[in-house]
């Protein structure tokens, strides 16, 4: 009988005590082949990867695979157990199908390999526990992520920037980068954009390891720096299954800090170009006419120029533009103009005010009532499919998801606006405005104004800044 050639696979979820190591799989699987007269050509092998996930890096080994097979290179795919490969009903089905199609076998090196109909039954008995089994353990494992989630733990002890985790203590702020955790979400609420905070924390100097690899933390960029912060670890949070949940280790940043970084989160989701324009007043801004006013350079200087004026000649209009020395001239008197009150009650202010209308409040009993009717229409629809088309239906839901999600977006906001002293930092803003950089600038008007008007020459005042500090 001539000898045959095999493709032998290796599998390992995670070493751990009590597994079988891949090198005793390679032994016995070897100790097989030379039993049979068997070949070894090749080996794939799975260190640390899922047999039963989808997505697992596993099912692509064991295509290659079933293409050695299929080119003629091989004549069999050699496993230890059936039960390493076969953990996904489907994955398992098309490997072996394709095997099979292309006249090859399976064959396990510590099971029986009957290729009879009952032998066949009796493997396929082997395929559905192993399926069973690793239902089973997936099962117990998200019961047991759920009741960490539950008592303010993260589900898996994982490593965490900011902290230092044992299983004694838990998490604990390390001294050197919890601080940096700290100034980073502080940073980006005051208008200090992700990425220039990337450059900050990131070491020039770092070389890459034999890998190819950084090491870690030595790196940042702009997707890092928000990911890590929008988890909300370093806020107390347990992000799991895109939901935060309150965790039970020590934030390293204060719940109105949390609240002023979502604000702003949300503010630059909504205003992405404006978030990166060069231009102060971009987004706040507004002609006249009531179209929106964009940046612009004219001889060196900056300019703020109607965009409909100027992108559309039917609406073009005299006085279209400005110098944005006058508007920066207007800000600062109004600067000046609120000073004085706003420092008074910052003095005054207890650490957390409550304020005499919170608009907060008014804000989340709209979307209570707009979820709740929401889930009225629901129901009535589940219960009455007759009575509304599904289009319709659909319309009105996609509507109100939509209505909530801007409110959500608007209490963030007032939350925000709500967890700051009257703007306590006025006070010597005056004398720092010419030094912050255009980010920080931006963030600061934002929590002060709601919109400038650029008046028709003639009008006075030129500049009407809107502002709730002023109402």
């Amino acid at each position: 009988m001539p000898r045959r050639r095999a493709i032998a696979a290796v599998r390992v979820s995670k070493e751990r005590e009590g597994m079988t190591s891949p090198e005793t799989q390679r032994y016995i699987i070897e100790a097989f082949a030379e039993r049979e007269n068997i070949e070894i050509v090749e080996w794939i092998e799975g260190i640390d990867e899922s047999g039963s996930r989808r997505r697992s890096a596993w099912w692509a080994r064991l295509s290659y695979g079933c293409e050695r097979i299929e080119e003629g290179t091989a004549d069999v795919l050699l496993v230890w157990r059936i039960d390493r490969t076969a953990r996904n009903r489907l994955k398992w089905a098309v490997t072996e199908d394709r095997i099979e199609t292309a006249g090859g076998l399976i064959l396990s090196a510590t099971e029986p390999n009957d290729q009879s109909p009952a032998g066949r039954f009796g493997r396929g008995v082997m395929v559905e526990h192993a399926v069973f089994i690793a239902a089973s353990i997936g099962a117990t494992w998200k019961e047991q992520q759920e009741r960490r989630v539950r008592h303010g733990l993260t589900p898996n002890g994982q490593r965490h920037f900011g902290y230092t985790y044992s299983k004694a203590d838990g998490y604990e702020v390390d001294p050197v980068e919890g601080p940096i955790l700290a100034d980073m979400y502080r940073s980006y609420a005051s208008g200090e954009p992700a990425w220039s905070i990337a450059a900050r924390y990131s070491n020039p100097e770092s070389e890459p390891g034999s890998d190819g690899s950084h090491a870690r933390y030595a790196r940042w960029n702009t997707a890092a720096i928000l990911r890590l912060m929008d988890s909300g670890f370093g806020a107390g949070h347990i992000l799991f299954r895109g939901e935060l949940h309150p965790g039970a280790h020590q934030p390293v940043i204060t719940p109105d800090e949390w609240v002023r970084y979502q604000h702003a989160r949300e503010s630059r989701r909504r205003r992405p170009r404006a978030e990166r324009s060069p231009y102060l007043y971009s987004g706040i801004l507004f002609c006249h006419c009531g179209s929106r006013m964009g940046g612009r350079t004219d001889h060196g200087r900056p300019r703020y120029a109607c965009n409909e004026s100027a992108q559309y000649a039917h609406k073009r209009h005299p006085d279209a533009s400005l110098a944005a020395h006058v508007i920066d001239d207007a800000l600062l008197i109004w600067f000046d103009q609120i000073r004085d009150r706003l420092n008074d009650a910052a003095r005054n202010a207890p650490r957390r005010p409550t304020l005499v209308a919170d608009p907060a409040k008014d804000i989340a009993r709209r979307i209570a009532a707009e979820r709740e009717k929401l889930d009225n229409a629901t129901a009535r629809f589940l219960d009455n499919p007759d009575l509304v088309s599904p289009e319709s239906y659909r319309r009105y839901r996609d509507a109100a998801e939509a209505s909530i999600a801007a409110l959500n977006a608007e209490l963030t906001r007032a939350s925000a606006q709500a967890t700051i002293q009257p703007l306590a930092f006025v006070g010597d803003l005056m004398s720092r405005w010419g030094d912050l950089p255009v980010e920080r600038q931006r963030e600061a008007l934002r929590l002060l104004v709601d919109r400038i008007t650029v008046r028709s020459p003639g009008s006075s005042p030129r500049v009407v800044i809107d502002s709730p500090h002023t109402a």
